[in-house]
């Protein structure tokens, strides 16, 4: 198996764009990013009206296959970790206690995860058969 160096890829576009071109793709990409959910409001300098972008690349990069393939290899085990996480709810509770404390965000979710947990699961499911839509 060869060693491939990825900083000497070269890029699947021609670069540079020219003006225009550039210009035009960057106003397609926010609109995706806003339909597709990755657009916020900042906390810090809230306003309605803006939001920020989740970093994304306008091209796409030429990527080492084999990485690729490794990284197909364990999403099997990352998929199964993270549902076992998700069904320990002592280990959620226990391992996000202290983020909890500082982070505004995560306190909101937990409160939810914790109607859940007492509520239970199907009974929120019931309720949602009336609900409009």
């Amino acid at each position: 198996m060869s060693h491939v160096n990825t900083s000497t890829l070269e890029s699947c576009v021609p670069l540079p764009l020219d003006d225009v071109l550039l210009n035009d793709v960057i106003e397609k990409a926010k609109d995706w990013a806003v339909m597709h959910g990755a657009a916020m409001r900042s906390k810090q300098n809230f306003n309605p009206d803006a939001v920020q972008f989740a970093p994304f690349v306008l091209t796409p990069s030429s990527f080492p296959r084999v990485e690729f393939l490794k990284a197909v290899r364990l999403q099997p085990l990352l998929n199964e970790l993270i549902h076992t996480v998700a069904h320990d709810s002592k280990f959620l509770l226990d391992t996000l206690k202290s983020t909890e404390q500082v982070d505004e965000f995560t306190r909101e979710l937990i409160g939810i995860y914790r109607k859940v947990l007492a509520e239970g699961i199907t009974q929120l499911h019931s309720q949602r058969a009336w609900l409009p839509g």
